[in-house]
């Protein structure tokens, strides 16, 4: 069931540096409803993806598949529910960084997990995924910027987008894990300095990825886990940032 965002926010974040180093973020958020549901947004004139977001509200949901655009000008979020489900709405939300910019998709597809590679001097600004049939447990930069990596619960279909290029000063933050033992958790890294935040990644153990979000100076990613009785057992849970000067 596609839906379109009913909700559209255009964010500024300004660096200090010349005009052509700016990122805008946009997001839009679905109508609340309890069904899978798909939001897209688009980039300003002039400016392309260079970081994606997803979020989900309410239990039991999560997203599937974080698709920019072949000509990075949109970026598009799918959401379903797992398990159980739920009876109550829920919500989608998709977000954007763009900038202006000479930019390039690199997508690759593989079984349970997928790795797109960066050519030449470029490296890997946001990473975003998709999957079959799965779960979300990574979607990340390496650490080297030269590609993105995503992973998926079971031997299921999954494809990476790695969007590739270059910006001032990138930079990769995070990649320290927290054992938890509750049902749900989230977990955030922030960039240093005045470094923008360019795009979001995260890592889950044990685990599924509700959210992977770029927000405020930083990055934030969200999972979920239970066993077969809905009881929260032990996991872990990585955050990543890409940040530029």
């Amino acid at each position: 069931m596609k839906v379109m965002g009913t909700a559209l926010l255009v964010l500024s974040l300004t660096s200090p540096n010349a005009e052509s180093d700016e990122l805008v973020a946009v997001q839009a958020t679905s109508p609340a409803t309890s069904a899978g549901k798909t939001v897209s947004v688009s980039c300003p004139s002039g400016t392309k993806v260079v970081g994606t977001g997803a979020s989900v509200t309410g239990q039991r949901t999560t997203i599937t598949r974080v698709r920019p655009s072949a000509d990075l000008a949109a970026v598009e979020v799918t959401a379903v529910e797992h398990g159980a489900g739920t009876v109550q709405p829920w919500t989608v939300t998709v977000r954007a960084n763009c900038a202006p910019g000479e930019y390039t998709l690199v997508s690759k597809s593989g079984t349970k997990n997928a790795e797109a590679a960066c050519s030449g001097a470029q490296k890997v600004l946001g990473v975003a995924g998709e999957t079959e049939g799965g779960h979300f447990t990574k979607m990340a930069p390496r650490n080297n910027l030269q590609g993105g990596l995503v992973e998926a619960s079971g031997n299921v279909d999954v494809t990476a987008h790695a969007i590739c290029g270059t910006r001032p000063g990138l930079v990769l933050r995070g990649g320290s894990s927290t054992v938890v033992m509750t049902k749900t958790a989230s977990k955030s890294v922030a960039c240093q300095g005045d470094e923008q935040v360019v795009s979001a990644g995260g890592a889950v153990a044990g685990a599924i990825i509700d959210d992977v979000v770029p927000a405020g100076y930083g990055a934030t990613v969200t999972g979920e886990a239970a066993d077969a009785q809905g009881q929260a057992i032990r996991w872990s849970i990585t955050p990543y940032v890409v940040c530029s000067q």
